[in-house]
């Protein structure tokens, strides 16, 4: 047995004490005491409430110091100001594990963004577990106990969820207690002072969820999310990982916005945004990330009452042709796919359908198909090997036999193995249909298309896990980076932070990428016309004239870049172009300019690759397609870092540019290998914390080799 885990006292109490427990029962602290006792739990509950002698039957005491013993939990509903003084009580007492379900802290303002500091720091100092302030609590079926001040939840089940919002709570309990989806443990956080969310998987990870038919016949136990704010990114990835392993993670988070985006100052930077990152790393790690509330519902259902499928093949049975060919269109949206019905089983359809229904998959058994011929037709399909889940249409037609076709779908799910999941569309006439479905824990949705969707998700997180169990041990290569070269690379980054400047200029970052061993093309600073023509003479035509400056990263965007310069005539004008250029940004910018000439790549596919650090997440890698189509054409992947060649060569391959360097349509493949050693190299610049982004748009990529041919460099805030 493994030692118990330090929230046990928290979740799992043998005791508990209401601070501000009272005797009107519309109030918080009457709410919370009766929802502990009629929960079911088994310990001891102490009001304590200095002006009443007795709550609910059970004996009062005037503060927790007079408590005659120390409790596991304390919760706490009482108004803020006067929480710190309790806390102290608490304290002194012996009680470690709090839940303050009081509002009042950072969510009013600047004096309770200080009044919940002043409880976080005494909590570090007293070594104190607090789950809130401004939460709605805690219910667990496992060790029961309703420590909420909503209706909790009516059924137990597999499922656990952890949510920021008490509002969300509550709407879900709601809707367990309506359609009868079952939960063993249900978290709300609240401000997250001290405990967060990844604190919550910690401990579910150590504990042993709680048991269930339903459990026991999937051998996983479902974990959903609704979060505003991720406290610990590389923590939350890191238990997400292990549970993803086992059992399916979903995950709402509001919040998606450009004003990320519009504080970037790298390509880069805007094609990863936060929101970006995030779903890239939600996806790295298997969570399903929902986009809005139905989807959290739907796959709360799914992944409660049935298994997850095998694979994509999806068979549809359905009472009407219109639905069954819709649901077709979404199947191959959503990743999946029909499945193909072999001869065998279309001989066995034939016996039991009239000869007017379709036995190609959909299937369609006619809109007077009582409930034994869609029996006859489940049955049939379940046995047929292609089909991985089932599908169930059915629309209230004037013979259709709702309430029976129901029963013949829960007792199906009994004999067969596979998923099957229903939509029985319309109104009031199928509600007796849904209930009998609901209570044998077959999910049934209202549209086809949300049905599919949740099982296109599942199928997601099944397919996810199966290449995780296949993949081969994962041996993380970096650019090997000598100390003199690391030193070397972190001289110019401080001198450039003790400068107070957010950016490098191009030489500066053409330095580092020398540094690093890429292939660089000739360049120089010159200061007049002669010492440009001279460069030109010695490493030949074209040429690239291009104004630098530590703040100018977009040159382009001020006529700063002129290519294809091939005669002394073109060389003159374009000098005098961006010197002109020059002069003027000079009396704009609290910068210096000067011009940089570059030997011209000519041909080959332009790429970008970049490295960023996530503030949650950490450091993430960029590829796409570069040059002036970087943002045009929005062909980007991002992936954490740091990621091996054969990982990168994964990910360029799903990116448009990837399919053209591979060799389009029997032409010759380009330089592939040399691209990924570039992006592996620039991941060793990730071990300098003062880069936040560094991105070489363009690499040039041709048949032979990789040309690194522009850096923009971005720099950490030293404001920390």
């Amino acid at each position: 047995m493994p030692a118990a885990h330090h929230l046990r006292p928290l979740f799992q109490p043998l005791s508990v004490a209401v601070v501000g427990a009272s005797r009107e029962e519309k109030k918080l602290g009457h709410i919370i005491v009766r929802n502990i006792i009629e929960s079911g739990f088994e310990g001891k509950v102490f009001p304590v409430n200095p002006k009443a002698e007795a709550v609910r039957g059970l004996s009062c005491y005037p503060e927790y110091s007079a408590l005659p013993e120390t409790p596991d939990l304390a919760i706490i509903a009482i108004p803020a100001a006067f929480i710190l003084k309790t806390l102290e009580q608490i304290s002194k007492k012996g009680t470690k594990h709090v839940v303050i379900l009081s509002a009042g802290f950072k969510e009013i303002g600047d004096e309770g963004i200080k009044l919940e500091a002043e409880i976080v720091e005494y909590a570090s100092k007293k070594g104190m577990y607090i789950l809130g302030p401004n939460c709605l609590g805690f219910v667990t079926a496992r060790h029961p106990i309703n420590a909420t001040f909503g209706q909790g939840i009516e059924n137990t089940g597999n499922l656990r969820f952890i949510s920021q919002s008490g509002a969300i709570a509550t709407s879900i309990f709601d809707w367990s207690a309506f359609t009868g989806v079952g939960f063993s443990d249900f978290v709300t956080l609240g401000n997250k002072a001290v405990l967060a969310e990844h604190d919550i998987l910690e401990y579910w990870l150590h504990e042993t969820p709680l048991g269930s038919s339903d459990a026991e016949l999937q051998g996983y136990h479902p974990v959903g999310l609704y979060l505003e704010s991720i406290t610990d990114g590389k923590k939350f990835l890191e238990l997400a990982q292990k549970i993803t392993k086992n059992s399916p993670m979903f995950m709402i988070k509001p919040g998606k916005s450009d004003a990320a985006k519009k504080a970037m100052q790298s390509h880069t930077g805007s094609l990863a945004g936060d929101d970006v990152v995030l779903s890239q790393a939600l996806d790295e790690v298997g969570v399903i990330r929902c986009e809005g509330l139905e989807d959290v519902f739907d796959l709360s259902r799914l992944f409660a009452w049935t298994k997850a499928p095998t694979g994509p093949r999806i068979a549809v049975i359905s009472n009407a042709g219109g639905p069954a060919v819709m649901s077709s269109d979404i199947i191959a949206a959503e990743g999946l796919e029909l499945a193909e019905i072999d001869a065998a089983t279309h001989r066995k359809l034939e016996k039991h359908l009239p000869r007017a229904a379709s036995l190609v998959n959909p299937i369609d058994v006619l809109g007077d198909a009582l409930a034994d011929r869609y029996e006859q037709a489940i049955d049939t399909i379940f046995d047929e090997a292609s089909v991985d889940a089932v599908l169930v249409l059915l629309t209230p037609q004037v013979m259709t036999q709702i309430e029976e076709t129901a029963s013949v779908i829960a007792r199906l799910a009994k004999k067969h193995p596979k998923p099957i999941i229903c939509s029985f569309m319309g109104g009031s006439q199928i509600l007796k249909g849904e209930e009998i479905l609901n209570a044998a824990h077959i999910p049934s949705f209202r549209f086809p298309e949300r049905a599919i969707r949740a099982l296109g998700k599942m199928w997601w997180w099944q397919n996810w896990r199966t290449e995780q169990e296949f993949a081969p041990a994962k041996k993380i290569t970096s650019a090997p980076t000598k100390n003199l070269t690391t030193n070397h690379i972190s001289k110019i980054l401080k001198t450039a932070q003790k400068q107070k400047r957010t950016t490098l200029d191009n030489f500066e970052t053409n330095t580092i990428l020398d540094i690093l061993g890429l292939n660089t093309p000739h360049t120089a600073v010159v200061k007049s016309f002669e010492e440009a023509e001279l460069f030109t003479k010695n490493v030949g035509a074209p040429v690239v004239l291009k104004l630098s400056a530590p703040g100018l990263l977009h040159k382009a965007d001020v006529g700063g870049v002129i290519a294809g310069i091939r005669t002394r005539d073109e060389l003159k004008k374009a000098f005098s172009r961006l010197e002109t250029a020059s002069k003027k940004l000079s009396k704009k910018q609290d910068f210096s300019i000067q011009i940089q000439i570059q030997q011209q790549v000519e041909s080959g596919i332009e790429v970008l690759v970049g490295i960023k650090r996530d503030p949650t997440f950490g450091s993430i890698v960029l590829i796409g397609a570069g040059g002036s189509l970087a943002e045009m054409v929005g062909d980007t992947q991002i992936t954490l870092a740091p990621k091996n060649s054969s990982e990168l060569k994964r990910l360029l391959g799903s990116t448009k540019i990837g399919t053209l360097l591979s060799g389009y349509r029997g032409s010759k493949a380009y330089a592939i290998d040399q691209l990924l050693e570039v992006i592996v190299q620039l991941q060793s610049l990730l071990h300098h914390d003062q880069l936040s982004e560094f991105e070489i748009n363009p690499v040039i990529v041709t048949k032979d080799t990789a040309w690194v041919v522009d850096g923009k460099a971005v720099l950490s805030s030293t404001d920390s």
